[in-house]
């Protein structure tokens, strides 16, 4: 009776913590939602899609179901046009703009009914370019199209017979080249990048698929030491299957290659190389049950420690790294859900003739592995406030660690929400040889991955869909090293920041949009953190306090009368290393980045059959030389034009 009595409240408290899981992944779930009537009834096999005018890019497209229900998931921020249109239907245009990509929207549209007899396309169809992009009107032909041999001959999309029928399929080229000093400041490097899009359905199979290459070469003007080719490449192949709103499949792969003089630690020039392999799915199972399973494998050599002293002894020279993440989510109720997951990481460091850490020599690759177990909750206390919570725990090389997790949303009224979250981390066990993650800002999630503890809070107010205004807070103590990236371009690697295990990292935060016109959209977001404390062991194997700042800014306008964005951003990123004990020279690099993107849609100036557009990127920044990876106030320039074609 005794362990009866003990076993009741963990037995209860478990079945809380899994009853609650699904919580924040119902309510919150990223994407955008929403319900296609026609004459007040639900419609189905409605076809939705999502388009962002910044960049002119069809990024989802979606199928109702049978109630007329449909999603789309893993839209990033930016400024959206939502199309909903069904054959028989006039469609219907949804301008909406989204602050970050882990928010849920919903949406409901009323399809009005078209009189019979009248076309797709009338005398205004070049004036409808404007509002629908012509690869959006291109599938509504093809939906028009699709309807019209079903009455004729009782055959659709989904029959082999039509599998081939023009206009199934949009394709968009986009063509750049330009100037560029990675190389060496002053050295004339020429850039050159060309991408295909492919985007279509086959039956109720949504396809996707995008490739990318960006070429850097040095002109001819400079060429690396003993015989080195003076070129770089990156390429990016993705492939995406999607059957409706039930499963979806994503593969891509990414390489990256410098032969642009990269000097090393001994004073040769080093070759730079980084191979990633990823693999996702997502699977509906049953009526209320969702899977999601992902996939990654990483190789690198050279790429995340380059020559210089702020570097971290323990970055590895090569690594291999292989990832695998499951989810489950059960909905229970229209409040509640269980989910839960773990995600499994393998990691192979090789450090060279020299392992650092140890001082040893090291013959082969050193082996991490961690197995994370994890579960989240919430329960809504009442409409205006959900409580969440979760628990995290790590496994990995016979070290410990449990983190538990926190937070309240609160709604405030009709416009205002308040939110904060916590998590600690309870528990570890310092590991033989430390860990490193590295991770991109826009992407980062240090709370969950990185930290030893995290606090974060954000009040967000928001009227209608046009205006918002966001502030934001976060303190983080960091719990491994990390490598934070603040480009996802490859050739701009060394803008990045090191953290180590103990800093302190404070940041404020600030998002706003506004509607200053009925033609213009503004958004500006702004981070700026300002830290360290950590004991940083450099690369020349002596101990130094580490200290970071950063301030990333931007602010993107959108004049929707002309079909012109107007793209601004400005990174300024600091770190320094005081020495510890003995008086000696501190290292520090200061990095600036001013960035200039316009884009004019020309079919705002001329009507054409198909969607062109104009491109031109300007940069400019200062602090490292990328040959050498030391402090440098010359400046680099890139100037890179391009054309971007929509049939």
């Amino acid at each position: 009776m005794t362990a009866l009595r003990k076993s009741v409240p963990l037995i209860l408290a478990i079945a809380l913590l899994g009853q609650a899981a699904g919580v924040r992944a119902e309510v919150r779930r990223p994407g955008v939602g929403g319900l296609v009537r026609g004459e007040s009834s639900p419609l189905s096999a409605a076809h939705v899609w999502a388009y962002q005018i910044a960049d002119l890019s069809l990024r989802r497209v979606a199928l109702t179901d049978s109630q007329g229900n449909f999603f789309l998931q893993d839209l990033p921020a930016g400024l959206y046009k939502i199309i909903a249109h069904k054959a028989g239907f006039a469609y219907v245009v949804i301008p909406l703009p989204r602050k970050t990509a882990k928010d849920y929207q919903h949406i409901e549209v009323d399809l009005p009914q078209r009189p019979a007899g009248q076309a797709e396309k009338g005398d205004d169809f070049w004036g409808l370019v404007s509002q629908v992009p012509s690869d959006v009107l291109h599938q509504i032909e093809a939906a028009e199209a699709d309807d019209e041999i079903r009455q004729l001959t009782g055959f659709g999309m989904g029959n082999r017979l039509n599998l081939s029928l023009p206009g199934n399929f949009r394709t968009e080229w986009l063509a750049q080249t330009g100037v560029d000093d990675f190389v060496a400041p002053g050295s004339g490097g020429q850039i050159s990048g060309a991408s295909v899009g492919i985007q279509g359905t086959l039956g109720e199979m949504q396809v996707g698929f995008q490739g990318h290459i960006t070429e850097l070469s040095s002109g001819g003007t400079f060429q690396p030491a003993g015989g080195g080719l003076g070129t770089g490449q990156s390429s990016s192949v993705a492939f995406d299957v999607a059957h409706g709103q039930d499963s979806r499949v994503s593969v891509r792969s990414q390489l990256f290659n410098n032969r642009l003089g990269m000097r090393g630690e001994s004073g040769d020039y080093t070759p730079v190389d980084l191979q990633n392999y990823q693999a996702t799915w997502s699977q509906n199972v049953g009526e209320n049950g969702h899977s999601d399973v992902a996939l990654r494998y990483t190789e690198e050599n050279n790429f995340h420690r380059p020559a210089a002293a702020l570097v971290p002894l323990d970055i590895p020279d090569a690594s291999r790294t292989l990832n695998f993440e499951w989810a489950y989510t059960e909905k229970i109720s229209d409040s509640n859900s269980l989910q839960a997951g773990l995600r499994y990481r393998q990691r192979q460091f090789g450090l060279g003739d020299t392992d650092r850490p140890n001082g040893k020599t090291s013959n082969g690759w050193q082996d991490l592995s961690s197995v994370d177990l994890f579960s989240r909750g919430g329960v809504r206390v009442q409409p205006a406030v959900l409580m969440e919570y979760g628990l995290y725990s790590t496994l990995s090389d016979g070290t410990v660690a449990l983190t538990p997790q926190g937070g309240v949303v609160f709604q405030m009224g009709s416009n205002w929400q308040l939110e904060t979250t916590a998590a600690h981390r309870v528990y570890r066990d310092q590991p033989a040889v430390p860990d490193f993650l590295p991770t991109l800002f826009e992407q980062r999630d240090l709370c969950e991955q990185g930290s030893a503890a995290c606090y974060q809070m954000n009040l967000t107010r928001k009227v209608g869909n046009d205006d918002s205004l966001t502030f934001g807070a976060a303190q983080r103590k960091v719990g491994d090293t990390l490598r934070l990236y603040f480009s996802d371009d490859f050739f701009d690697r060394t803008e990045s920041l090191y953290l180590v295990r103990g800093d302190n990292l404070p940041e404020l935060r600030i998002g706003f949009q506004h509607k200053i016109s009925p033609k213009i959209v503004t958004k500006l977001d702004s981070s700026l953190a300002s830290g360290g404390g950590g004991l940083f062991i450099a690369s020349d194997g002596l101990p130094y306090q580490n200290k970071v700042r950063y301030l990333v800014t931007s602010l993107d306008t959108q004049f929707l009368g002309t079909s012109t964005g107007i793209f601004v951003a400005f990174h300024h990123l600091q770190q320094q290393l005081d020495p510890v004990g003995l008086g000696r020279p501190a290292p520090q690099m200061d990095f600036e980045r001013l960035q200039l993107m316009v884009n004019q849609n020309l079919n705002f100036l001329l009507n054409l059959a198909s969607q062109w557009a104009v491109q031109l990127n300007m940069e400019l920044s200062r602090g490292l030389d990328p040959s050498t990876n030391v402090a440098s106030d010359t400046i680099r320039r890139r100037i890179l034009g391009g054309i971007a074609v929509k049939f």
